[in-house]
């Protein structure tokens, strides 16, 4: 909810929508954030919402910026499989599947290093995240290097470009405020140039 509110502090209008129930993305969005939650006990009913999938898939390939944690990232997998075991198709955004390991993974608190320029930060920057997930990836990213603290172990993660941030580690946008001011900026960015067509 933090990380809403500074969104809205910095005059971004937020408008709520349904994965589940709502058949297209708000009228005029000009920015895409899908927070974590638990797709995969949605998986069937997600899947059967074939026109939200379309439209999310098309607002990305579209260049609308886009940030996903966790859930929300494995809503924008080809294949996410259910706790049944049955793989169900998602939006389709990032390419392979996402599955039950039956144990935890990568879990705890990590210092994210970006490995490029992407929606949220430079090259060399660093944010601090949380990561907390049961299910796994074919394709978890390599655009930062994520590090334990006090620890040697490290991973790579996050599928990001210069509209695009996706991955399994939590945000906290008031431990970087810059994060926010990023993703607002190029909120702004594609307003503009969608109305200048």
């Amino acid at each position: 909810e933090e990380n809403l509110e500074l969104l809205r502090r910095n005059g971004l209008h937020l408008a709520e929508f349904s994965p589940l129930e709502d058949r297209a993305l708000p009228a005029g969005a000009c920015g895409l954030y899908l927070g974590g939650g638990y797709p995969e006990l949605w998986a069937e009913d997600l899947s059967q919402n074939a026109p939200m999938r379309r439209a999310v898939w098309e607002a990305v390939r579209g260049g609308m910026p886009a940030l996903a944690e966790c859930g929300g990232f494995l809503y924008l997998h080809e294949r996410l499989e259910d706790t049944n075991g049955t793989d169900w198709p998602m939006a389709g955004v990032i390419p392979g599947r996402a599955w039950n390991t039956g144990k935890l993974g990568r879990f705890g608190y990590v210092t994210l290093t970006a490995r490029t320029d992407g929606l949220l930060c430079g090259a060399g920057e660093e944010l601090p995240a949380h990561e907390f997930h049961y299910w796994d990836s074919q394709n978890c990213g390599n655009g930062c290097i994520a590090q334990k603290p006090y620890r040697r172990s490290s991973w790579e993660c996050v599928v990001c470009d210069e509209n695009f941030w996706a991955g399994y580690p939590h945000l906290y946008f008031y431990a970087n405020v810059q994060m926010a001011k990023n993703f607002l900026n190029r909120c702004n960015r594609f307003h503009t140039q969608k109305e200048g067509k």
